[in-house]
């Protein structure tokens, strides 16, 4: 059997002979994504950007004007999700992503569905989800990068979505790719909640400061300063805490997520060394720029509690307020609100790719070691998992390339995006011939990504139409200009 779904809102499931099983027009929007349950194979469901989930059990007549009570979940009139997936080895949890930065994933055990007449005139319009379709306060878990997580916790903005979620085959990591930011790989098994980097642990040693040795080889500490997106600054094995110390110092000179990953530096080196006073510092320093100025506050007097003499100006913990770009001024419940702040932190960051044009950019494990995506400059990029850098980068597309889907069995890569063609992808023989795909100057590439992302949506389209195009993008525009040239031209049959 084969399940598709399409922008006209509708949901069809045929036989490979072309009997038709199901024909579904519950939606009244478009239909993003569809999930199946791996170990039911006549179940499934249905997102939607009319807010609204629908399960399907093909066991089941499904008729659409019937009072049959399929309705999954339904989110308030200002929500579109985006996109569903179904944990492979806990079938059990459903990770739904909408437009705004939360994952949501459900314990489906917990909710029951219900009929969808009775819901629709019933929903506050800034419900998410509605509470009637929950029959338990703990069903559903949150899970989001921290700054973000933090900073849109009482506000709706428009800077964010979630284009895509992955479980890997254990079913113990989830991969989301974020509109408008990075890629973020959650460890759902061994969870972190935001809140850790906000408040000092009462439970830490209250030892006298004593001073940081570093005991790290000179040639381990030599080029901490380059290169931070293509992952050079990321740890292959377990270091000395100036290791940590330097890469968050590095990312603090920067944006876009940066500055909170710097503060995660602190912190770890704040838990595994509580004496590197130095630390301390810089993670005040990290949470007055996101504007966390209570969180801050806290920080610098648990310091001066652990080293009573530090006697800094207190007014370091005093910095202007960041402002928030949003949509118009819609405050959730104030149960979403918990929801939010209570989320878990991402375990990895892959930097690299853009992922602001489109709402349906994928991104995969390749196998247990490596993750891929497109991005909005057609190039598809490869990370290795352990250390977060990029080992290759390919032209893709002319445009964007939205979808990217490795093979279950062998190694072997489909991609599309806006072009008319699907590619599939394979390892090259070895020999000394030049793979004209790769690209060359892939840090270039990353930092005009970075500057991509950053731009508003209207320089975005001046930026596609060639106006006030910076000398880094114009660069990385050339060589995947000058890799597509190279490539032949398939026709369609």
């Amino acid at each position: 059997m084969i399940a598709s779904s399409a922008g006209d809102g509708k949901v069809s499931v045929q036989e490979l002979r072309g009997s038709q099983i199901l024909h579904c027009i519950c939606h009244k929007s478009r239909v993003k994504r569809l999930a199946t349950c791996p170990v039911v194979s006549t179940m499934f469901w249905s997102a939607s950007e009319d807010s609204k989930v629908i399960q399907y059990d093909l066991r089941q007549p499904h008729i659409c004007t019937s009072q049959t009570a399929n309705l999954f979940l339904s989110f308030g009139s200002h929500c579109e999700i985006k996109c569903i997936a179904v944990n492979p080895t806990k079938p059990h949890y459903i990770a739904v992503g909408c437009n705004d930065a939360y994952v949501r994933i459900y314990d489906r055990r917990k909710i029951k569905t219900c009929i969808l007449s009775e819901i629709n005139h019933s929903i506050s319009e800034y419900t998410y989800p509605s509470s009637s379709t929950l029959t338990d306060p703990n069903v559903v878990q949150y899970y989001a990068p921290g700054h973000i997580a933090i900073d849109n916790a009482d506000i709706s903005s428009i800077r964010h979505a979630v284009t895509y979620i992955e479980f890997n085959s254990a079913g113990s990591e989830m991969l989301v790719n974020m509109g408008g930011e990075h890629l973020y790989l959650f460890n759902i098994e061994n969870v972190k909640p935001v809140s850790e980097i906000r408040f000092p642990s009462l439970s830490r040693s209250r030892t006298k400061y004593k001073t940081f040795q570093c005991k790290c080889k000179p040639e381990e500490c030599s080029s901490y300063n380059q290169q931070i997106y293509s992952g050079e600054l990321s740890p292959s094995k377990d270091l000395c805490a100036c290791f940590y110390m330097r890469r968050g110092y590095h990312s603090y000179k920067r944006r876009m997520g940066d500055l909170y990953a710097a503060a995660r530096d602190f912190l770890h080196v704040i838990q595994k060394w509580p004496h590197e006073r130095k630390a301390y510092v810089y993670l005040i320093r990290c949470l007055v720029e996101l504007g966390w100025l209570e969180d801050a506050t806290r920080w610098y007097d648990y310091l001066c509690q652990l080293d009573p003499a530090f006697t800094s100006d207190k007014q370091q913990s005093k910095g202007r307020k960041k402002d928030i770009d949003t949509l118009e001024a819609i405050e959730p419940e104030q149960a979403e609100v918990e929801r939010r702040l209570d989320s878990m932190d991402y375990d990895l960051r892959f930097l690299g790719h853009c992922n602001t044009t489109t709402d349906i950019m994928e991104a995969n494990f390749l196998g247990n070691d490596f993750i891929c995506a497109g991005s909005d400059t057609g190039v598809i990029f490869i990370w290795e998992k352990k250390t977060q850098s990029i080992i290759n980068a390919l032209v893709g597309d002319m445009s964007i390339v939205n979808c990217l889907q490795p093979h279950p069995s062998t190694c072997l890569i489909a991609s599309s995006g806006i072009d008319v063609s699907v590619k599939l992808w394979s390892p090259m023989p070895e020999s000394n011939s030049e793979n004209s795909r790769v690209i060359k100057d892939c840090n270039s590439l990353v930092k005009a990504n970075q500057t991509r992302i950053l731009m508003d949506p209207f320089g975005t389209v001046l930026l596609g139409m060639g106006f006030n195009m910076p000398e880094t993008l114009v660069s990385s525009e050339r060589e995947i200009l000058a890799a597509i040239s190279e490539m032949p031209n398939c026709e369609a049959s």
